[in-house]
């Protein structure tokens, strides 16, 4: 038994809402050798492991596991379970796990929740260790194991304050990660986030710090406030108070040789040696301290004992004061999130996440568009950077969970609109755990099919659902209702859902309407929004750039998906319009979306489409134009299954008299030099347009080849892939020719004519 991979899904995935491994695992010779015909084999593992008995398969019953290993099962099932039980005896107790063959015989993937990923992973590889001894009947110290498991465990977990924190803010619904191996909590996102450095908030001040350190200065400002101090030495019993805020959580004794386990007295401690112990951690500065008190009895003032204040701790050891109890860890955890944000607050921003197989790009920037004209400073990803307020800080394909992350920590940041691509939620899982808003646009034909052993529609599906899995339960679901893919996936949403979609005669959007449900659709060229019986009129088509008047349909669907979204958020229609009304389909605003220019007299579309639906929809799209001559500059990426390039090529045969192929290193991706234009020559050899197919080497040449190519009155499209590099080749076209600019469909209808313009 060997791993191919081992992936860590820190964020919600299609396993779970939590973070877990996905181990991809190869049994190799034990693939037909279930546990049963593995001769002495579940007599070592029960012997070594008998603690699995007691705990939870993963599946919710007792002992069920043992049953299931004496009738035969295989050891990815098994790994699955001692993984498992090895955490728990590490000091994690986790209890999911999954385990599913793929369509390779003999290799499963392995789901197992973890805490600290770190231990999970050495678990992992010793549970594949105790199972190999134990296939083979090998020696196996289980106990000097699980002692060295036990021994990483203190060192990577949490500590106690930390712990208590992250407890504390999850059982609030705060969204919480850990920034740093030494225990940095990021509380919250964008502008409402805080930081924790238990005991520190982001509010600790270095100069607070520096004065507790200073004993005297310490003594001269707790005096100036009236807290009792000694100028020399006081014995006596002495005392540390947790303090958080405006109240102390936490009182214990000091004793030689440290703290032990003695037990909590907050709930003895006198009022006014609690206000004392507040007014000394606000006279240095901080908003959790703890405070060191002489006193016989804390039940008694200080002033009638000649108890003092002696000291003042910038950085309490939470541990110390909830090593007695469980519960205490607990309510000292709760104290400090509550500090940080008082009763109703979650430090969450709104956050939308757009999915499909196509147009996710357009409408993410559609929505970010119009949210930006109700939040001061949104954060967008897409699959050409990250922008922050509209100014791109990172470039290339950014619409993966790191990327997301990044969005949701930069403080600015107060809404977030998310492009949430299949690749990243099967790496990583999501960069978020929660959203308000999760947008599918499609799933249509389906793209990248064959990739991670997601081979079917239906597996498609699952991973584009993710988002909606976890959406809030104030939020909402934005489903496309044509596409049963899509508007199936509406019983999982946790929150409400909007159906789109061009004809709002649709079964799904009728059934949704008559049960008082949300919808948006089009009637009589304009865009509606509706719910229930009740409609608003939104925008008319002919004023939504996006939409070319109204002929592009999937340009359409992708504006009603963004309105609808924007919607869900609680922007105003009159706000939604003006953004819908205010967007273009330009180099600007939509690189590489259905751009439109004039150059040279030819009508030339630039598109991202790379799939079987989005050329089927392009060429759709493309009926409206009477240019007779039609070229197309393409290629597809080379993990695409053959078929999907196949049926691609017969497309563009029926559809273009001239195709010009091209590779690019960009999108070989595992293909041999000449095999995808091979495959695109095969499909389209019963072409019934198709005259001449020419190869170039390099995706921005081929465009170059095109352009010097095309005369007055031909139509070209060209695929576009490297979106930055084609942008820029177009705009020195612009500058070096002279002729060229951007046009709507309208102006293409038209009859061309050489006409100068350049847009700089």
């Amino acid at each position: 038994m060997e791993f191919r991979k081992v992936l860590a899904l820190r964020g919600p995935n299609i396993w779970a809402n939590f973070p877990v491994l996905e181990a991809w695992v190869d049994l190799k010779e034990l693939k037909d050798s279930p546990s049963d015909q593995l001769p002495g084999f579940n007599d070592r593992l029960m012997a070594w492991l008998p603690t699995m008995i007691e705990h939870r398969c993963g599946i919710g019953e007792r002992g069920g596991f043992f049953q299931r290993l004496r009738g035969g099962t295989y050891q990815a099932h098994i790994l699955e379970h001692v993984t498992l039980e090895l955490q728990s005896l590490s000091g994690t107790e986790v209890g999911y796990g999954r385990a599913r063959e793929t369509s390779e015989e003999g290799v499963y993937k392995v789901a197992i929740e973890y805490e600290s990923e770190e231990l999970a992973r050495v678990c992992l590889e010793a549970a594949r260790q105790l199972l190999h001894a134990a296939v083979h009947d090998l020696p196996y110290d289980v106990q000097a194991e699980v002692r060295k498991l036990q021994e990483l465990a203190r060192r990577v977990l949490p500590s106690a304050g930390t712990a208590a924190i992250l407890k504390a803010a999850q059982a609030r619904g705060i969204p919480v990660r850990q920034l740093t191996p030494a225990g940095m909590l990021q509380l919250g996102h964008g502008v409402r986030q805080r930081r924790a450095l238990a005991p520190q908030t982001d509010r600790t001040g270095a100069l607070a710090e520096a004065i507790a350190q200073d004993a005297e200065l310490t003594r001269n400002l707790l005096q100036a406030a009236g807290v009792p101090v000694s100028d020399h030495p006081v014995a006596g019993p002495a005392w540390r108070l947790l303090v958080v805020g405006e109240r102390v959580v936490s009182a214990i004794p000091q004793v030689a040789g440290g703290n032990g386990h003695a037990a909590d007295v907050a709930g003895q401690v006198h009022p006014r040696v609690a206000a004392h112990a507040v007014e000394a951690a606000r006279a240095i500065g901080l908003e959790v301290a703890g405070i060191d008190v002489i006193a016989a009895d804390l039940r008694r003032p200080l002033e009638e004992q000649g108890g003092v204040v002696a000291a003042v701790d910038a950085r309490p050891d939470i541990g110390a004061f909830s090593a007695h109890s469980a519960d205490a860890a607990v309510q000292i955890g709760a104290a400090i999130v509550a500090q940080m944000f008082p009763e109703g607050e979650t430090g969450r921003i709104p956050v939308a996440a757009v999915t499909g197989v196509n147009g996710k790009t357009t409408t993410t920037r559609l929505l970010a568009h119009i949210v930006a004209r109700r939040y001061r400073c949104v954060g967008m990803t897409c699959t050409e950077g990250i922008y922050i307020d509209g100014r791109r800080i990172e470039t290339g394909d950014c619409s993966g969970p790191k990327s997301a992350r990044a969005v949701l920590q930069n403080p600015r940041v107060d809404a977030a609109v998310l492009e949430t691509a299949r690749g990243g939620i099967l790496r990583e899982g999501l960069g978020f755990d929660r959203c308000d808003v999760a947008v599918v646009t499609n799933i249509g034909e389906g793209d990248h099919l064959g990739l991670a052993d997601i081979d079917t529609l239906e597996k498609l599906a699952k991973v584009k659902r993710t988002p909606v899995d976890v959406v809030a339960p104030s939020g909402a679901a934005v489903l496309k209702a044509d596409d049963t893919l899509v508007a199936d996936m509406a019983p999982k949403c946790p929150g409400s859902v909007v159906f789109f979609a061009r004809n709002g005669n649709h079964p799904v959007i009728v059934q949704h309407r008559a049960a008082h449900g949300r919808a948006a659709f089009v009637r009589e060229q304009h865009m509606i929004l509706a719910e229930g019986t009740h409609e608003i009129r939104l925008a008319a088509l002919d004023r939504v750039p996006l939409t070319h008047g109204g002929r592009i349909g999937f340009q359409i669907e992708n504006a009603l998906a963004a309105a609808a979204a924007a919607w869900s958020l609680g922007i105003p229609c009159e706000v939604i319009r003006v953004g819908l009304e205010s967007f273009a389909s330009d180099l600007d605003q939509a690189p590489g979306r259905f751009n439109l220019l004039e150059i040279n007299g030819a009508a030339v579309i630039m598109d991202y489409g790379h799939n079987v639906s989005s050329l089927a929809s392009l060429i759709e799209a493309l009926g409206h134009f009477p240019h007779r001559r039609r070229t197309v500059v393409y290629s597809a990426a080379g993990d695409r299954k053959d078929a999907d390039m196949l049926r691609q090529a017969e497309l563009l045969g029926d559809a273009f008299d001239r195709v010009i192929l091209y590779e690019d290193p960009n999108c070989i991706r595992g293909r041999k030099p000449g095999e995808i234009s091979r495959l695109f020559r095969q499909g389209m050899a019963a072409g019934k347009r198709v005259r001449d197919i020419e190869e170039i080497d390099g995706a921005v040449k081929s465009v170059e080849v095109a352009l010097a190519a095309v005369r007055p009155g031909d139509l070209l499209l060209v695929q576009v892939d490297l979106v930055d590099e084609t942008v820029e080749l177009i705009r020195r076209q612009f500058t070096s020719l002279g002729e060229g600019r951007e046009i709507d469909l309208q102006e293409a209808l038209a009859s061309f004519r050489p006409r100068v313009a350049v847009k700089a």
